[in-house]
């Protein structure tokens, strides 16, 4: 990872920046996480030259485009109206395990959605359930304590503002194959919803907390 991004810096950050923006009609920006970046562009011209480009500069350094994770995405404040007009559905952007999607906020003015990716919140799921059947025999508490550490660090990652529906679903899947683990643990296990309330309020799971909220997601906007 370290060399990918010493690497990258020169062949894609610093080129972009010095000798690609420069040359640019209107504004545009990269985002780059190792091998994953996603470049923005205020006009359409600017993105089909680039990517012309890009191809030529990658194969000087012996590198190349994952053919499956590049594409063109109409994004902004006029690709809802774009959409509709050409009968075609609104495009998303999957990036750092998000789906990045054009929305509005309450007053009615242009945002970015954000959203846990599909297959990331299958893949934490995953992760849950498989711990919980290993665990389901360890005490009440040791069983708490491991879930907890693996929830908050599912919030601390997907905790963004706006992101907070998922968060919930998968606390409340969590909670349900919990209680499904301790059923299994004998014959006589049979636990009641009931009686799972009490356990829960004397060892609580650790419920959904934005790390990002909307007012510190705009100082990330700043910078």
């Amino acid at each position: 990872m370290l060399l990918s991004n010493i690497y990258l810096h020169y062949v894609l950050d610093l080129w972009f920046e010095k000798a690609i923006k420069p040359r640019l009609k209107g504004e545009s920006y990269l985002v780059r996480d190792i091998d994953d970046f996603v470049v923005c562009f205020q006009f359409w011209s600017d993105a089909s030259r680039f990517y012309e480009v890009l191809k030529k500069r990658l194969r000087k350094f012996s590198l190349e485009l994952e053919p499956n994770k590049t594409r063109f995405v109409e994004f902004g404040r006029f690709a809802t109206k774009h959409a509709k007009r050409k009968g075609k559905r609104l495009e998303t952007i999957y990036f750092l395990g998000f789906t990045h999607y054009c929305t509005r906020n309450r007053k009615g003015n242009f945002m970015v959605g954000r959203k846990t990716e599909k297959t990331r919140f299958k893949r934490s799921l995953s992760k849950l359930k498989e711990t919980l059947r290993k665990i389901r025999h360890w005490s009440i508490e040791d069983q708490v304590q491991k879930v907890n550490q693996i929830l908050r660090g599912h919030y601390n990652y997907y905790g963004m503002a706006g992101n907070l529906k998922p968060l919930y679903k998968i606390y409340c899947r969590t909670e349900l194959y919990w209680r499904k683990m301790l059923c299994s643990r004998s014959q006589k296990s049979h636990i009641t919803w009931s009686k799972f309330q009490k356990i829960k309020a004397i060892f609580p799971l650790s419920r959904p907390k934005l790390s990002i909220p909307f007012k510190e997601l705009k100082k990330y906007v700043l910078l």
